[in-house]
């Protein structure tokens, strides 16, 4: 089981790397070919219309199973600043670093999407590029023209089996290994505390990261296992530019509450 889901992490993390660097590429492709003039997409984000809520019952909150985790902008704010409590607060490091620019806050709009071997079905953003070429992971990588800070969004979903002896415990020690496995792409890393969640109805935990690639790009996602039958482990994974995270957790939140199965 856990030979498996390193295997998982792995080629994710593969995935990962090629598609920060073809993006990188695209990215300095289009500078070149460009007047000096163009105008920052930070400054004027080309976005679609809004559509958060669509398909979601009147006033649902995936939030509202969880039993008490720090979320995702628990410790860092929307602007990827680092919270700290109390009257003192903690010394930045660097002292003299400036206040990072407010990232405007992102929109998007939702389609559904069938991964057939997994016999999965759930709404995400519209767009992504599909990878479904394994038997057991279904991936979204976000377009080119879309990617900020050089680092694009990548979701996925796989599926891992599992014995029946295999309970929500060892659900929480499998996301530390998964955790640890992923932690090894960055200079810096950091998780969170695993919080008890459910995902398509069955028991499991999820927790969030944020890593510091070695070019200084900041990332943060969320990694969530749930047990969805007596044989079956269902992952789900996101990864996205970290100054942008409380927008694309959106998108988590739009899969999280719509996955279903497919047939």
């Amino acid at each position: 089981m856990k030979k498996r889901l390193f295997l998982a992490a792995l080629l994710l993390a593969a995935v990962l790397l090629l598609c920060a660097c073809a993006a990188n590429d695209q990215n300095n492709t289009a500078a070149d070919s460009q007047a000096q003039g163009q105008v920052s997409p930070l400054d004027n984000p080309a976005q679609p219309a809004a559509n958060v809520g669509s398909g979601l019952p009147a006033g649902y909150n995936p939030a509202s199973e969880e039993d008490g985790l720090l979320m995702s902008s628990a410790n860092y704010d929307a602007n990827g600043n680092k919270v700290y409590a109390g009257a003192t607060p903690i010394r930045i490091d660097p002292v003299d670093m400036p206040t990072a620019t407010p990232r405007p806050e992102l929109t998007f709009t939702y389609d559904w999407y069938t991964a057939s071997k997994l016999n999965l079905t759930f709404k995400s953003a519209v767009g992504y590029t599909v990878n479904d070429s394994l038997s057991d992971m279904y991936i979204l990588t976000e377009p080119a023209a879309a990617v900020r800070d050089n680092y694009p969004c990548v979701i996925s979903l796989s599926t891992s089996p599992i014995t029946k002896n295999y309970d929500v415990a060892d659900v929480k020690k499998d996301l530390a290994a998964y955790l640890q496995n992923e932690g090894k792409l960055y200079d810096k890393w950091e998780t969170w505390t695993a919080a008890s969640s459910t995902l398509m109805g069955g028991k499991g935990y999820y927790n969030n990261y944020r890593g510091v690639l070695a070019d200084g790009t900041i990332v943060r996602g969320r990694v969530h296992m749930a047990i969805i039958s007596e044989n079956q482990l269902l992952i789900l994974h996101i990864s996205a530019p970290g100054w942008y995270n409380s927008s694309y957790m959106k998108i988590y939140d739009q899969i999280r509450s719509s996955i279903k199965t497919a047939k």
